[in-house]
């Protein structure tokens, strides 16, 4: 492959596979794009978000995000809305600093 060929490779993977600092291929629970969007626009420490499996659940309780546990690219979390549990990974640079940043920012309670 000749260097403009990997180029525009490299281009087409970026616009159609990441739009942004947020995967966009998988699907996302009601409520979760506007919270990932304030992350990714105002956190320093994060660089990437990858929404993972939805998992269906009983009950009604209102949306929430916590931090599950640290992982080795940044953090593991789960987003509940009603009756539907997502994971999200957040690939950032410092961990404690990013759950001090979620915390100081509302998005998340203490632990």
């Amino acid at each position: 492959m000749t260097q403009a060929g990997a180029t525009r490779a490299v281009a087409w993977y970026t616009i159609s596979m990441k739009f942004g600092r947020i995967k966009r291929m998988h699907g996302r629970v009601g409520g979760l794009d506007k919270l990932l969007d304030q992350i990714i626009e105002h956190c320093p420490h994060v660089t990437r978000i990858v929404p993972g499996r939805i998992k269906v659940r009983r009950g009604k309780t209102p949306p929430s995000f916590k931090v599950q546990y640290p992982t080795d690219a940044g953090l593991k979390c789960l987003f509940t809305g009603t009756g539907t549990v997502q994971e999200v990974f957040l690939i950032c640079s410092d961990g404690e600093k990013t759950k001090t940043w979620l915390r100081e920012a509302g998005l998340v309670g203490p632990e």
